[in-house]
């Protein structure tokens, strides 16, 4: 009886354990399946605007190429400037320098001033801004005109000590901090179009100074570009023969290019790389 009793209390225990397992297993499946409930409505409700955010953030920050430039409207050295008006139906050379009275921003300006004509030839107009104020700004274009005597600074500088222009413009520089620890502009460049938009860019750090060769030579190419529907190759210059847009069958290449085109022989075999002159 004895003997008997005992292995029923084995098997009752070992019933109880597979009991009590079956008990903590479905606990554990309770648990898991709370826990998918609890990511299902975690992804619906959070992750749904997270993805928004996640896609604004790796797209490109701030004022770029394709972007409108803000109609902001500032005090300047020409009195007060609305963007909009200014840029008209032309092209627009949008550009900031970290402070007045300093030596790169000194040449660069100078530079600006220097070759004035030439942007002027091609229908571009020149607007300069820092987070200086407008009397800065005339009393430094003095030092800019004594160093290079003979360039005028003709050209409008916008004032921002606000500083809220050259984040709108994307034009701050994320290291350089005045003595009060707000940040300074950057050396930043947009080519802005006639349909106000942003064609070009260029983002300089303060400890380097712009090369105004190479300012002339993108207008000529987004010129050259918008007018004929074509694009520059690398080290383009004018009178130097252009590509032509791989979107533009051969068909169409040669009742658009009369003077006709030439196609690189390549070992790939495909003829995409097609080069015409136009005027």
């Amino acid at each position: 009886m004895d003997g008997h009793g005992d292995g029923g209390g084995q098997h009752d225990s070992q019933r109880y354990s597979r009991r009590r397992g079956c008990h903590e297993t479905n606990l554990q499946c309770l648990r898991l399946d709370t826990f998918a409930l609890q990511q299902l409505i975690s992804f619906f409700f959070v992750s749904a605007p997270s993805a928004k955010a996640a896609q604004s953030f790796v797209a490109m920050p701030g004022l770029t190429i394709g972007d409108t430039v803000p109609n902001l409207e500032l005090d300047s050295t020409h009195g007060k400037i609305r963007i909009h008006d200014f840029v008209g139906d032309t092209y627009v050379i949008l550009f900031s320098h970290p402070g007045d009275f300093t030596p790169v921003c000194t040449t660069e300006l100078a530079a600006m001033a220097g070759y004035a004509k030439e942007f002027d030839k091609r229908g571009v107009k020149l607007l300069g801004i820092s987070c200086d104020d407008v009397q800065s700004h005339k009393d430094w274009i003095k030092d800019i005109e004594a160093y290079k005597p003979g360039n005028r600074v003709t050209y409008p500088i916008m004032a921002d000590p606000s500083r809220e222009a050259i984040k709108q413009l994307n034009m701050v520089d994320p290291d350089e901090k005045d003595s009060n620890g707000g940040h300074l502009p950057s050396r930043a460049l947009h080519i802005v179009g006639p349909d106000k938009k942003v064609k070009l860019s260029f983002l300089y750090p303060s400890c380097v100074g712009r090369n105004m060769d190479e300012v002339v030579r993108a207008v000529d190419a987004l010129q050259t570009a918008a007018k004929h529907a074509v694009a520059t190759p690398v080290n383009w210059k004018p009178g130097e023969r252009v590509v032509i847009p791989p979107g533009v069958s051969d068909d169409e290449a040669k009742e658009k290019f009369p003077q006709g085109f030439d196609t690189a022989d390549l070992p790939s075999g495909k003829g995409y790389l097609r080069f015409t002159k136009v005027g």
